[in-house]
């Protein structure tokens, strides 16, 4: 009886063996890849998670910017050539000008800037005249519809009180034609 159940204890512990080694083996062979596998493709879905947040988050900003470009385009758009633009700036700030007690000195148009999407038309002038004049003027041009900006300013004061010289670059903001 005693060699019957060792013979028993062996066929199981052989059996167990077997069992134990077919799991190794199918371990080895089938589950562990694929749990690498799983493991490697949660870590790229994280990435592509994180791209295609970031790709969302672009896609707000241009967004954004395509509407605040659509709310300032109709004060920059502007039509034909650069220096037909130039002309109507130039036209734009005489009127200002005239219509004061200044005397003109200098007009001098200086090159267009080109940035992104828009252009920056400058103009340097030399005036002189009395202060309230100035003022009115700057004022005017501050309070203009269209984006004018006086960029640099320099005022000289003669030996009478209230008449002056100053140079200025003004300059106004022009879209470029969309392509």
């Amino acid at each position: 009886m005693e060699l019957q159940k060792t013979k028993n204890r062996e066929k199981l512990l052989a059996v167990v063996t077997v069992i134990l080694l077919a799991g190794i083996f199918i371990f080895t062979v089938v589950i562990d890849p694929q749990l690498k596998k799983r493991q490697s493709l949660t870590e790229k879905l994280g990435q592509l998670q994180i791209d295609l947040t970031r790709i969302k988050g672009d896609i707000m900003v241009k967004d954004r910017i395509d509407q605040i470009y659509s709310q300032i385009e109709p004060l920059i758009a502007t039509t034909g050539t650069e220096q037909q633009q130039i002309s109507a700036f130039t036209r734009q700030l005489s009127n200002i000008y005239s219509k004061l007690n200044v005397k003109i000195r200098s007009v001098k148009i200086l090159p267009a800037t080109n940035e992104n999407f828009y252009r920056r038309l400058s103009i340097k002038i030399e005036m002189a005249g009395n202060i309230k004049d100035f003022l009115k003027f700057v004022q005017t041009v501050e309070r203009h519809d269209e984006p004018i900006k006086i960029e640099q300013f320099d005022l000289k004061a003669k030996e009478t009180r209230d008449n002056v010289q100053v140079s200025m670059v003004i300059s106004k903001i022009v879209c470029e034609p969309r392509t």
